[in-house]
């Protein structure tokens, strides 16, 4: 009867032992899923952390992010031209060398006519006097994408407000701010870049402070009131120069705001010739182009800036045919005799015109 009861006694100690023992588990076992839960908590606050502090602005495809750079120091140097062995010199020493700005001036001190000389550049409703620009430092980069020819990027920079203010301050003057290559007299001589009033731009060779070589010229049409007539937004020419002007062989293209462009007329988008002394002078081709988006090809010729009328055929406004289509011989494209004179690369600043 001892045993029973002691077997008794025993089966209920080991109960009590297994039961007390898997308590003990599952605290454990909750005490480790805690752990484990804080754990993991930590370390996804420290990734987070960290891929934060790893992942910087990425660069833009084009600069136009550089529109928030406008307040740069005013220049303040007696010359218009920077040569890159003062700009080497300046790397070295590491202090800018400053290029010639005109005093400032308030809206209204003075009339404000369109820069000569084509009507793009209006009234500066933001009084771009008061932008600061550094010459050397906006040259240098546009020059960068002059020589990649990535027109997009040239584009973006020439719109900001501190390249705007850079040409205005050139305006109603044939004179440049210059940087590149000069001659033992300071003359701009070999290759560089300039900046020229109503926001144009010269990227190529050059011969005792003339244009002389090889070399693309930019006008970017930007209006400072609201424009309704221009539909020009972009003209470049890209040839040959003497004497500053273009001669030999050349070739322009326009891009234009669709919306301006009129019913059927026809608008040129590249004229390829030769030039002598910037007029016209030989063989023209030229394709264009109309507000619906049809294109043709035109030829002709031209005699001292004036294209060659092929028939003595003329309308009311005194129009001519001058050139031919290629595609269709009796279609033509007309100008008047008022237009068909001095024909050059318009709005082409110069002191040799």
């Amino acid at each position: 009867m001892n045993k029973k009861v002691n077997k008794k006694l025993d089966n209920n100690y080991e109960d009590e032992f297994f039961k007390e023992d898997s308590s003990q588990n599952t605290k454990i076992a909750i005490v480790v899923a805690v752990v484990l839960s804080l754990i993991a908590i930590i370390a996804i606050v420290f990734m987070l952390t960290m891929k934060g502090r790893e992942d910087p602005e990425r660069p833009e495809d084009t600069i136009s992010k550089y529109n928030e750079i406008e307040n740069e120091p005013i220049p303040t140097e007696s010359s218009n031209v920077i040569s890159r062995d003062e700009d080497k010199e300046e790397t070295q020493v590491e202090t800018p060398s400053p290029t010639i700005v005109p005093e400032e001036t308030e809206v209204g001190e003075e009339e404000l006519p369109s820069a000569t000389p084509g009507p793009v550049m209006e009234l500066n409703v933001n009084n771009y006097s008061k932008v600061k620009f550094d010459t050397k430092s906006n040259l240098k980069e546009m020059e960068g994408y002059f020589e990649t020819n990535n027109l997009q990027a040239m584009s973006d920079l020439a719109h900001l407000d501190r390249f705007i203010a850079m040409s205005y301050a050139l305006r109603n003057t044939n004179d440049y701010y210059y940087y590149g290559d000069v001659n033992s007299n300071g003359e701009p001589d070999g290759k560089g870049i300039a900046v020229y009033a109503d926001n144009q731009y010269y990227a190529g060779e050059w011969s005792n402070g003339l244009r002389q070589g090889a070399g693309v010229w930019v006008h970017y049409h930007i209006h400072l009131t609201k424009n309704l007539t221009d539909p020009v937004t972009f003209h470049e020419f890209i040839g040959h120069f003497s004497n500053d002007l273009p001669n030999g062989e050349g070739q322009d293209h326009y891009e234009y705001d669709n919306n301006l462009l009129v019913g059927t007329d026809r608008y040129i988008t590249n004229f390829m010739t030769t030039y002598k002394d910037g007029l016209i002078d030989g063989y023209v081709y030229c394709t264009t182009t109309t507000k619906s988006g049809s294109y043709d090809d035109f030829e002709g010729n031209a005699k001292n800036g004036s294209l060659i009328y092929v028939s003595e055929s003329r309308d009311s406004k005194k129009a001519g045919p001058v050139m031919t289509n290629r595609e269709n011989p009796d279609d033509y494209y007309w100008m008047s005799e008022k237009d068909n004179k001095n024909i050059g690369v318009k709005n082409y600043i110069s002191n040799q015109k």
